[in-house]
């Protein structure tokens, strides 16, 4: 701001009033432009850490540790299973390659034998008390179990051995009340040598794959007739309305009209 001298001032006083309140209001008005604005901080309030604030805060720390530590938990077993599956796998191909040795080492008397103990096992189930998915499976057997005596009397007794193992396959797992479960883990599939035609009791969802968490394919409403051409545990790999898929066993039972 422009300073005013003491001989600015008596030159002033010897204006006219009227060009002395002039001379005075531009003064004023250049010192007010020349005064820069000032900035004005307003402190926001830090807020105070309340014992409810902490607790909160340890409470949201200790189930981030823990859901944590369930992924890292889901996540081993499920390393797990696929090394038992894998191992299960490997089990199963040298006992095939086992089984094709033998069978090619069949005779006939060891052909007989075996088809003998297959009448037996499949008579005895007959006298027993089994739910539908067994009926499913020992008629498999059965037809497994004819065919392999049509081998026998053509003297083809590696054939007629192939049949009876499978035919025992099935038989293994009528007697095996923990395959049948849901959560039971079973990487051994059976085809079947003759399909057979089913009905649903109730609707149920045609899957994926044969587990409870396989992705649903579609919803086979109850009363719909299907078509089993495997099996693997309590699941049975069906054909409906063009599509292949994996019914559980408990939502199905024969079609006794149009079964051969």
């Amino acid at each position: 701001m422009r300073q005013i001298t003491l001989s600015s001032l008596i030159r002033i006083t010897c204006l006219p009033v009227g060009h002395v309140i002039l001379v005075l209001f531009f003064v004023i008005l250049a010192g007010c432009a020349s005064k820069e604005p000032v900035a004005i901080s307003i402190a926001e309030p830090v807020p105070e850490s309340s014992p409810q604030y902490e607790e909160l805060k340890n409470e949201i720390l200790r189930l981030e540790k823990i859901i944590a530590d369930k992924d890292e938990l889901i996540r081993n077993q499920k390393m797990q299973q696929q090394s038992q599956a894998h191992a299960l796998r490997e089990t199963n191909k040298e006992a095939t390659r086992t089984q094709v040795k033998l069978h090619r080492l069949a005779t006939k008397p060891s052909t007989a034998s075996a088809i003998a103990e297959v009448e037996a096992s499949l008579e005895h189930l007959k006298q027993a008390n089994t739910s539908s998915f067994d009926q499913i499976l020992q008629t498999q057997a059965q037809r497994l179990l004819e065919t392999a005596t049509s081998f026998y009397s053509k003297d083809q007794y590696a054939a007629a051995m192939n049949h009876i193992a499978q035919a025992n396959n099935f038989i293994a797992l009528i007697s095996d009340q923990n395959r049948k479960k849901v959560t039971h883990v079973d990487h051994f599939q059976l085809e079947f040598h003759v399909p057979i035609r089913l009905r649903t009791i109730k609707n149920a969802f045609l899957r994926k794959e044969p587990n409870p968490h396989g992705v649903i394919l579609s919803t086979v409403k109850k009363g719909s007739i299907l078509t089993a051409i495997a099996n693997q545990g309590p699941w049975l790999r069906v054909q409906v309305d063009r599509k292949l898929g994996w019914v559980l066993h408990t939502m199905l039972e024969r079609e006794t009209s149009g079964n051969p």
